[in-house]
């Protein structure tokens, strides 16, 4: 009996031993899995932490590249912004009433942690008119700027693509534009299958449809009219046009109102302009108009720019026949 008691008890004692043992293994296994999640969390985490910090200096190292590109009131210039990762970068357009502002943000692809992050910090930019889809995404993209003018001189327009856009059926005058300034995304007519299409007059197949509507007194039919899209109609004049071809619907009527303040306030300023050269015995009949067009230029929306072309251009043919001229 007591041989039998006591093999029960080493057999017992030797199961419990077992037991002890195999626990304090899946302890270690547990306690070092859960240390080595903590580990690669901490590391995502500091990843994604610095990944913010680039993505934060990307954009704004986006928008200072972009300085050099703009036209400067020349015919326009053009240049080509590549990244080593595949990037996404966002324009929002933001208008407050008065300037407003473009916000440029920026999210690396990466293989660590969440494959695209939230963007980084966005960097606001209040002196540039920026077009643009809202939502733009790969290596490279392509920048070029035209100036606008209405009727004086207001901004440069800065137009960002991420994509091969195909012209058919585009006038002389437009593809003089693109070939002059060596666009190298913008190819015409033997269009690929994954190119955004752009019509004008009409046509087929086409993701947009430009339609030029002026008549008299223009170097082209194309220099007023609208780009029709599934998302809406735009109307645009003068270099706006490209503006409305590559930018989504809100961006585009965004920045339109964020030029129109600005036409607004330069009329202000040439106002002033008018009193002091009045003072000066070289006066001007333009100051009424200015302060009219101010205030029509203040509350304008896209839907409103043909009109404004045509007293825009009243005036300029007034402020071209003073023997003091305002601008």
């Amino acid at each position: 009996m007591k041989r039998g008691r006591l093999k029960i008890f080493t057999f017992f004692s030797q199961a419990q031993k077992r037991g002890q043992f195999n626990f304090v293994w899946i302890f270690a296994i547990l306690a070092g899995g859960a240390i080595l999640a903590l580990a690669i969390y901490g590391a995502v985490q500091a990843g994604d932490g610095l990944r913010y910090g680039s993505d934060t200096e990307a954009a704004k190292s986006f928008s200072i590249l972009t300085d050099p590109l703009q036209a400067g009131f020349s015919e326009g210039s053009f240049g080509k912004i590549s990244f080593k990762q595949e990037t996404r970068l966002f324009n929002d357009c933001l208008n407050d009433g008065r300037f407003g502002e473009n916000e440029l943000s920026v999210a690396m692809r990466s293989g660590v942690g969440n494959e695209w992050n939230l963007p980084g910090g966005a960097t606001s930019i209040y002196n540039k008119y920026i077009f643009s889809n809202r939502e733009n995404e790969g290596f490279d993209y392509y920048v070029f700027s035209k100036p606008f003018e209405f009727p004086y001189e207001v901004s440069d327009l800065i137009f960002l693509m991420d994509r091969e856009y195909c012209f058919l059926n585009a006038p002389d005058v437009v593809a003089g534009e693109v070939l002059d300034l060596g666009i190298d995304n913008i190819v015409f007519d033997n269009c690929s299958s994954d190119s955004e299409r752009v019509c004008f007059g009409g046509g087929s197949d086409c993701d947009s449809i430009v339609y030029g509507s002026c008549s008299g007194g223009c170097d082209s039919i194309y220099d007023e009219g609208v780009v029709s899209k599934p998302s809406g109609d735009l109307r645009y004049v003068g270099n706006l046009m490209w503006g409305a071809i590559f930018s989504e619907s809100d961006v585009y009527e965004c920045n339109v109102e964020r030029l129109m303040y600005r036409v607004k306030s330069i009329a202000g300023v040439f106002s002033a302009k008018a009193d002091l050269m009045d003072a000066r015995d070289c006066g001007t009949n333009l100051r009424g108009d200015l302060i009219v067009w101010g205030s029509l230029a203040g509350n304008a929306t896209s839907d409103d720019l043909v009109a404004l072309k045509t007293v825009a251009e009243s005036m300029d043919r007034n402020n071209n026949g003073e023997l003091c001229k305002i601008w």
